[in-house]
């Protein structure tokens, strides 16, 4: 038989091992989420394309000569922006951009959340630094994260795809490409376009279903 001061050494020895037991599974859930954590914040540096397109120009690419001049407007917070960018758009500037067929330039049109507006004015200072196309990729990508659009995440992503950080961030301070936004909604809207994404091929105005078929159209009868 055990005495008691056996018996209390014993639950005190359990006690102890539990604490230990809870103690390490709260240490593993603390290193887990940090490392959650810092791959957010560090994988879109490791996984952001910072090379150059056929003759980028701002807020445009390929040849202003080409035949058709093919323009998008895009809301960062539309979710079909989104799939067309990540999903179409790779295809069409290898097949289309890149073989000279099409000039094609993208348009700011934020009007789906407050903070598209934020997106669109980042949009700006990195086309400022001829940065846009690798950025769009990176704002499209995290879009439905919470803070995507915060200035914090802004200008990390400007960091992640090469830009002058301390340029983008007093860009985004200064406040000056707010007119230019609401240009270029002013432009949309002049258009009859009213949702996102649309195109204009050639001043046919189409929406993503149909780009393609549109495009070819136009190739044909030139």
């Amino acid at each position: 038989m055990t005495g008691p001061q056996t018996q209390r050494q014993l639950l005190k020895e359990k006690r102890d091992a539990l604490r230990k037991k809870r103690t390490l599974l709260w240490v593993f859930a603390v290193v887990a989420g940090l490392l959650i954590l810092a791959l957010v914040y560090f994988l879109p540096s490791l996984t952001a394309d910072r090379s150059m397109l056929y003759l980028q120009d701002g807020f445009s690419i390929g040849d202003p000569n080409a035949p058709v001049k093919v323009e998008e407007f895009s809301d960062f917070r539309c979710h079909y922006c989104r799939q067309f960018s990540e999903q179409m758009e790779p295809d069409f500037i290898k097949n289309y951009v890149d073989t000279g067929k099409v000039y094609f330039t993208f348009h700011n049109y934020p009007f789906l959340a407050a903070d598209s507006t934020d997106a669109a004015e980042a949009a700006y200072c990195a086309a400022d630094q001829n940065r846009f196309w690798q950025y769009k990729d990176v704002l499209f990508k995290y879009n439905t994260m919470s803070g995507a659009f915060a200035s914090s995440s802004l200008s990390r992503y400007a960091q992640q795809v090469g830009m002058d950080t301390t340029a983008f961030d007093a860009c985004m301070q200064g406040n000056t490409k707010l007119p230019l936004i609401e240009q270029s909604k002013a432009y949309t809207e002049s258009l009859g376009i009213d949702s996102t994404p649309q195109f204009s091929v050639n001043g046919t105005i189409v929406y993503m279903n149909t780009l393609l078929e549109t495009v070819d159209a136009v190739l044909a009868g030139n």
